[in-house]
């Protein structure tokens, strides 16, 4: 079972409407929370009535979702808003692929690491700036569609961009989420926001003076940085603490890498999951109104309310107790994901630390993707 080329396709005319009614809305969140978490949600039809979910499975075909050989992709990014001096900037720091099988009801994670380089529409950037620089004529997401598709070698049919403060209100409302550590580590330098520029008393003379003898920037500068600290076992992790952990690039341990990284997102967003399907949460309309609440301030996707009740079955036939994850990385063997690698060399890229295919290109990419997700491997 092979994918159509994905340059070929027909692709669906995407459209927003111009005023979005409370039912349209309501659809949105539920099918942004199902995708985001593999949820399964009310869906509220009327402005102020719940749905009952046996008609909803009753009544609505999935066939109406899109879908390729059996799949349907779901692109999940989440951003990450900064202001340097004039410059404003959302940079897309995970970027993750949901597939659902079809046919088989199965579920497979696959992440790219920030530093991947790559030939976007707007030239050649690390993938995780490609949403900015689409941002001018407001076709980021779209742009970094694309670029997942080229790099993947599957169509992508869906996307949804999350801000990581609704990911952090979110696990608040669930009223947190457990989340088995499983590498203890700490990280000195995880930025605090809005410090970035900040001196910390020094002098430009001491900075430098520090930086020769061969301090680390968390001593030099302390005000702009954390210090994290994690220990193995399940623990109890609020929005705040979770943010954290899913975005901690500096930890000690082996877990300073884009590949433990994207692991641990892939862990929260499975403890997120977890806890949005219990009964504590599907039964009570306080808790889904809140979650409505906070997902309706800021999302861009083009998943139409066509889409939803779609979403909602497919979530319902979907095996999300066996999710097979996909890390593509620099450091593990080309049998596990290893792929890429970071060129010494970095001249070509303007000094940034990069990763690049081993191949040349992204055709073994494509092969070993496709292998994982029809199950040949």
């Amino acid at each position: 079972m092979k994918y159509v080329n994905i340059n070929q396709r027909t692709e669906t005319v995407r459209t927003t409407p111009k005023k979005k009614s409370n039912k349209w809305k309501w659809g949105m969140f539920a099918a942004v929370f199902i995708i985001v978490a593999g949820v399964v949600l009310f869906i509220n039809q009327k402005s102020t009535a719940i749905f009952n979910p046996i008609s909803i499975v009753a009544n609505v075909s999935s066939a109406s979702l899109k879908e390729t050989d059996g799949r349907t992709n779901i692109l999940i990014l989440g951003s990450d808003k900064r202001s340097v001096g004039n410059v404003y900037s959302v940079l897309t720091d995970t970027i993750i692929v949901a597939s659902i099988g079809r046919v088989d009801n199965d579920v497979v994670l696959i992440s790219l690491p920030r530093d991947l380089w790559v030939n976007g529409p707007k030239g050649f950037s690390k993938i995780n700036a490609v949403y900015t620089y689409g941002q001018v004529k407001n076709e980021g997401a779209q742009d970094l569609e694309t670029v997942v598709e080229n790099v993947l070698g599957i169509p992508i049919h869906y996307y949804v961009v999350v801000d990581f403060n609704i990911f952090k209100e979110t696990i608040d409302v669930l009223g947190g989420i457990n989340v088995n550590v499983e590498t203890a580590f700490e990280d000195y330098e995880y930025p605090i926001e809005g410090n970035e520029d900040n001196s910390c008393g020094r002098t430009p003379e001491d900075a430098e003076k520090m930086m020769e003898e061969g301090r680390p920037l968390y001593q030099i500068y302390p005000c702009r940085y954390e210090h994290l600290s994690f220990t193995v076992g399940e623990q109890v992790m609020n929005g705040e603490t979770a943010l954290k952990f899913s975005r901690s690039r500096h930890g000690n341990n082996n877990e300073g890498t884009d590949f433990a990284r994207a692991k641990r997102q892939q862990k929260v967003i499975l403890a997120v999951k977890e806890k949005a399907m219990s009964a504590g949460t599907l039964f009570n309309p306080v808790k889904l109104k809140e979650l409505y609440e906070t997902y309706s301030k800021n999302i861009d996707t083009n998943i139409g309310l066509s889409d939803v009740q779609g979403f909602y079955q497919l979530s319902q036939q979907a095996d999300f107790n066996n999710i097979r994850s996909i890390v593509l990385d620099d450091r593990s063997s080309a049998e596990v994901g290893g792929l890429l690698y970071a060129p010494t060399d970095r001249s070509l890229y303007g000094g940034a630390y990069v990763l690049i295919p081993r191949a040349g290109d992204f055709t073994q990419m494509h092969a070993y993707v496709q292998k994982y997700l029809f199950g040949e491997l």
